[in-house]
């Protein structure tokens, strides 16, 4: 069984709004394709497969993949300025996975977004998905209109999360330092994996993530570089005297769970033999780049069948327990 925790979605109803926008997030045609832009110089393609769930599990079928999480993708609900109007988004964006959910409920399970208009609506967003729409976890972008994840405004939403021992899995957004990256170096290829970097090692510096001991927290790409850099932040923390003293990074970094979306097999066997099969988890990032590549590579991989069956699905049966 394979179960893939790393697949988008992005629900007509939610495209036609964007439609009708002025201001970012909008979406536009050109080059012969529907755009989705997000912010200057970031556009996402609108995939045939982001609304067409017939094309969806198709490519999943094609792959060996049993039942996706689905996550809307950029641009994320928040990136609307005015709160009501990011709030509305977030709704939308919901309710097109939770239709999705019902129409194959043994395929597809929902991760909720929001859209942080206020901390109150958001919460009371993040309960309705839990409660009415039966999702199964929550997918916070690695910044929230620009303020870093361990903001002390955010800390509500870890707050429920961590009493509801629901995981989070962050996904990366327009980066926080967009400097030289927009023109020449493509943001998804280098400013999306150092944005969610930074923002698992800011929540673990902190002492956020600590704060919340019963709180799944999933970083995206193999974890970013924190596998290569891990111990090299590590190790200079010291001589520098930054984050919590209070609590051991090594420990914090070593409960974060890693997906599987990479295309080669070195950065896979890095996170594998930096984190361990218990906080690995396949994912395969449909349908952006080459996603038929990390289902591959897991089938590759050098370890054994107990461990290469808790990497397809069972940690994520044990994280994204049923409502």
């Amino acid at each position: 069984m394979r179960i893939d925790v790393h697949n988008h979605i992005f629900p007509k109803e939610l495209v036609k709004r964007l439609e009708k926008r002025t201001d970012y997030p909008y979406a536009r045609p050109g080059n012969g394709r529907l755009g989705l832009h997000c912010c200057d110089n970031l556009t996402i393609q609108n995939f045939e497969s982001f609304a067409d769930m017939s094309k969806k599990l198709e490519d999943m079928d094609r792959v060996g993949v049993d039942v996706c999480i689905l996550t809307v993708n950029l641009p994320g609900p928040e990136l609307a300025m005015k709160p009501a109007e990011a709030d509305e988004l977030a709704r939308i964006a919901n309710d097109g996975i939770a239709e999705a959910v019902a129409r194959h409920p043994k395929r597809f399970w929902g991760m909720a977004s929001l859209g942080y208009g206020t901390i109150d609506s958001a919460l009371k967003e993040l309960d309705r998905c839990f409660s009415e729409l039966k999702f199964r976890g929550l997918q916070i972008f690695s910044n929230i209109k620009g303020k870093p994840l361990d903001d002390p405004e955010l800390r509500p939403i870890f707050a429920r999360m961590n009493a509801l021992k629901r995981p989070i899995f962050m996904h990366p957004t327009a980066p926080l330092n967009r400097n030289h990256l927009m023109q020449l170096v493509p943001v998804p290829a280098l400013g999306f994996i150092y944005d969610t970097t930074l923002a698992a090692v800011r929540l673990t510096l902190s002492g956020r993530l600590a704060e919340f001991p019963d709180l799944p927290f999933i970083v995206p790409h193999v974890g970013g570089v924190l596998p290569y850099l891990m111990e090299r932040i590590i190790g200079l923390i010291p001589s520098y005297g930054n984050g919590s003293q209070e609590n051991d990074p090594r420990k914090i970094f070593k409960r974060l769970y890693m997906d599987t979306v990479t295309y080669e097999p070195g950065p896979l066997k890095l996170c594998f033999e930096t984190m361990g099969a218990d906080q690995l988890i396949l994912g395969t990032d449909h349908p952006h780049g080459p996603w038929e590549r990390p289902t591959k590579l897991l089938d590759e991989l050098k370890c054994s069948n107990e461990d290469r069956e808790k990497i397809m699905h069972g940690n994520a049966e044990r994280l994204f327990r049923p409502a």
